[in-house]
């Protein structure tokens, strides 16, 4: 098909440009993130991979870097001024290019100007669940601040100051910057590409004529300041695009193994927008057990074809409040064509986590360090003493604070402080020579097994 050609070329010209233009050290980038962190000491936390995209077309070649430093607001940079790059090439998004085959569109360009800045959005395409899109900004303030070529400066400019949101709909995801010169003006160009909240969303589009509000931010301790809004006018091809599919199978009783923590696996439902298939999931476990994950989960249908998980992390999500509910997210969709004849959920495995508790005697005048049981775990108190009215209790660093809990008489931590290598929680306890500590951590455990739930039979 001619679509078919022309999307191969627009794929291929997209690598050749990457290749040539968008060289960066990632290392380097995390070593001078880091020394920032420290010198400001900032306060907040971050929870989001962070992408590079640098095709003409967004969605011709996605470029993922997973930032192994959990700071979900650090930027890739691209910058042709760095050199001897590596990185790894994935393949296109097949979720967004298999809805660009079928007609989706890509939005029209947006242009505004506000506050000094020029913002233009390009490149958007989204549906219910996803969103990309290109944000251009130029003006003054760019100018001051591209025309001292200073790496650092740039850096320091995006790294404390802007961001890209989409108003106030809740999103996980990421986005990429690139500082480039055209046509004698220079830019600072957002590449983001984000998944939303469902509620958010199908609030939005339930409005007459929905507009996604495309943000341009600036960060602050404070909160977030939004510097320039780029209303983004959804057409009816967007509002509406979402079916779904029953189960139907007449034979619905999964195939989990012999083993015994996950003991049932049902299908509820098929959410199909353009880029992406959301398959709900009601699972039970043996009590004490909850479910964590599926290995390497994908749907199948009856000429063989597979579609596997949108994100490269857990595919397996939970809803809140709703501990046996989870979806998958799965491309390319189902959206297009005709429902299979048949189609089931195939799996190589789960993970299940259990709380596993442990207690012990803590003496403020004992030995330290001290060995103690730490839930599934042996762990230690490097020191313990009371001051200020309250019991300080020093731990190391590698104890990974957010996976244990220790409770002293009953109480939880108040504070918490990182010093040094080591972890200082005070607890606001009275000043005793020995206390009682509960521990909790989670233990996880990998079940090996051909899973299969059956989703429709063809019957």
């Amino acid at each position: 098909m001619k679509e078919d050609r022309v999307w191969r070329e627009f794929a291929e010209s997209a690598k050749q440009e990457l290749r040539q233009k968008y060289p960066f050290r990632l290392s380097e980038l995390e070593a001078k993130v880091m020394d920032k962190v420290e010198k400001r000491n900032r306060q907040f936390r971050w929870k989001t991979a962070a992408w590079m995209t640098g095709a003409a077309v967004s969605c011709a070649l996605v470029v993922a870097v997973w930032n192994p430093l959990g700071l979900g607001g650090l930027f890739v940079k691209n910058n042709a001024v760095q050199s001897t790059a590596k990185f790894e090439w994935l393949a296109p998004d097949e979720g967004f290019a298999n809805a660009l085959r079928n007609g989706y569109p890509i939005l029209h360009s947006v242009k505004k100007e506000q506050n000094g800045y020029t913002v233009e959005v390009k490149e958007a395409m989204i549906d219910h669940r996803r969103v990309i899109f290109t944000m251009l900004i130029s003006g003054k303030i760019i100018d001051d601040v591209a025309s001292e070529n200073d790496e650092e400066k740039k850096a320091d400019f995006v790294f404390a100051k802007l961001t890209t949101a989409i108003g106030k709909i809740g999103k996980t995801g990421g986005t990429s910057y690139e500082w480039k010169q055209i046509d004698g003006t220079h830019y600072l160009i957002f590449k983001s590409r984000y998944m939303m909240d469902d509620d958010d969303m199908d609030a939005l589009l339930k409005q007459p004529n929905p507009v996604l509000p495309i943000q341009l931010v600036k960060q602050s301790h404070n909160g977030e300041e939004v510097l320039v809004e780029v209303p983004l006018p959804l057409p009816e091809e967007v509002v509406s695009a979402k079916k779904s599919i029953q189960p139907t199978a007449t034979n619905n009783q999964p195939q989990l193994g012999k083993q015994d923590l996950l003991r049932e696996l049902a299908m509820e439902e098929i959410e199909m927008t353009p880029t992406l298939t959301r398959v709900h999931l009601q699972a039970k476990t043996k009590e004490g057990f909850e479910l964590q994950s599926l290995i390497n989960p994908r749907l199948v249908d009856d000429q063989g074809r597979e579609y596997k998980p949108a994100t490269d992390g857990n595919p397996i999500q939970g809803y809140r409040h709703m501990a046996d509910s989870f979806y998958l997210d799965m491309i390319p969709s189902l959206y297009y064509g005709d429902v299979p004849q048949k189609l089931s959920l195939k799996f190589d495995g789960a993970t299940v986590s259990t709380m596993k508790t442990g207690h012990f005697t803590l003496e403020r005048s004992g030995q330290f360090p001290l060995e103690a049981p730490f839930g599934n775990k042996t762990g230690r108190i490097l020191q313990a003493y009371y001051k200020d009215q309250k019991l300080h209790v020093l731990l190391p660093g590698e104890a990974l604070s957010e996976e244990t809990v220790l409770k002293v008489d009953g109480l939880n931590y108040d504070n918490e402080l990182f010093q040094n290598g080591s972890f200082i929680r005070t607890y606001s306890v009275p000043k005793k020579d020995a206390y009682q500590v509960d521990t909790e951590r989670i233990d996880f455990q990998e079940i090996k097994m051909d899973g299969l739930v059956p989703i429709i039979d063809g019957k």
